[in-house]
């Protein structure tokens, strides 16, 4: 199994890149931030990578980093979840931001993903919350959310999020929504925050 490329980088594209190792051409896919990560074509790149066997073919996937690949194996694990997904899913989101969205319970930005949809969103966090691979590339806890009471504090959870998915029933981007309640400090209801968040959207408009 090639577990490691380390060579000239002689090809990239949306899709993966082709990695030169002593004349053999590797073509791996990437996700967009292993990506953005990798140096210019000409120079030397290392890739940690997974190969997955077929009955068709054999497919290599590159990664920028031990965490990610971590990431990617946890997510093929799941369930309707293939390689191509979950490739998606680190294309839309760092292996950090994933674990968090597992704790949190967070079906709504994992479903934003293109391709994953809530019903695999909501699989994901069943079968991956509490597995080792997630606490293996989770945040620490004082980088979560750090001064802002969005993320992982006390508006985190709970009335932030059903806020937070209320604000995307009425039309708002998830962004869009994220960005406006990220700015209120923590509220006792999902009232208030919904309140807060439309009266910083209005002035922002």
């Amino acid at each position: 199994m090639i577990h490691r490329l380390r060579g000239q980088l002689v090809e990239k594209d949306a899709e993966g890149v082709v990695v030169d190792v002593v004349g053999v051409g590797y073509r791996t896919s990437v996700s967009q931030g292993t990506l953005r990560a990798l140096p210019a074509i000409g120079e030397e790149c290392v890739l940690h990578t997974r190969m997955v066997v077929r009955e068709d073919a054999m497919l290599l996937f590159g990664f920028a980093t031990r965490d990610e690949r971590a990431a990617f194996d946890a997510l093929v694990t799941v369930s309707k979840v293939g390689p191509k997904l979950a490739l998606s899913v680190l294309s839309s989101m760092t292996p950090p931001e994933i674990a968090e969205c597992v704790a949190r319970g967070d079906i709504v930005k994992l479903a934003s993903v293109p391709g994953l949809g809530r019903k695999t969103a909501e699989r994901l966090v069943l079968e991956l919350r509490g597995k080792d691979l997630v606490a293996a590339f989770a945040p620490e806890p004082s980088g979560v959310g750090a001064g802002n009471g969005s993320s992982g504090g006390s508006g985190g959870g709970g009335p932030f999020m059903e806020a937070r998915e209320a604000l995307t029933a009425l039309g708002y981007s998830l962004d869009e929504a994220e960005w406006a309640l990220k700015e209120v400090p923590p509220q006792e209801t999902v009232e208030k925050y919904i309140k807060e968040a439309l009266r910083r959207i209005g002035s922002r408009r």
